[in-house]
């Protein structure tokens, strides 16, 4: 027997009821807590700073603050600036299911992408790079960080 065939006993008003219930948490987590604060990428490489846009508070931008690198410089996009202090999360504007909508730049590429970030939890943000369409794209799961380790020249510290 098929889900679908399955389901069918089911009324609308159980279904809907049941998916409120599930989806309301999420949603409410989305909608009170900000994405504002320091976020370690999901490689460990990486940490981003996000905060409104010096060019519009109302809207969200983030910069590259720290970096895992071996060399004596932090990398170079491809016009040759240092990643270091590198705006790459841009024009986040909030929407009203709790999403932020923008765009992100691949500094290695040079290519600006459409982008989208929500908070899974307090800690947690999710963030879609995509090209069009939502399915052509990628998530990244990054997490909050109250302390970053980061020295001179965006250098992440390592610990222990």
């Amino acid at each position: 027997m098929s889900f679908w065939a399955a389901g069918k006993g089911l009324s609308v008003a159980v279904l809907t009821g049941l998916w409120v219930v599930l989806a309301a948490p999420q949603a409410h987590a989305s909608v009170t807590a900000s994405p504002e604060g320091m976020w370690l990428v999901q490689e460990k490489d990486g940490i981003f700073s996000i905060a409104p846009c010096p060019s519009d508070s109302g809207r969200l931008c983030g910069r590259l603050v720290g970096m895992d690198y071996t060399d004596a410089e932090p990398e170079k996009d491809v016009w040759g600036r240092s990643e270091c202090g590198l705006e790459i999360i841009s024009d986040m504007k909030r929407r009203r299911n709790g999403r932020w909508h923008g765009r992100i730049l691949d500094p290695r590429g040079g290519r600006t992408y459409q982008a989208s970030m929500w908070l899974a939890d307090a800690d947690t943000l999710k963030l879609r790079g995509y090209l069009g369409l939502t399915i052509f794209g990628e998530t990244q799961t990054w997490k909050r960080v109250t302390s970053p380790a980061i020295g001179e020249r965006c250098r992440m510290k390592k610990s222990g």
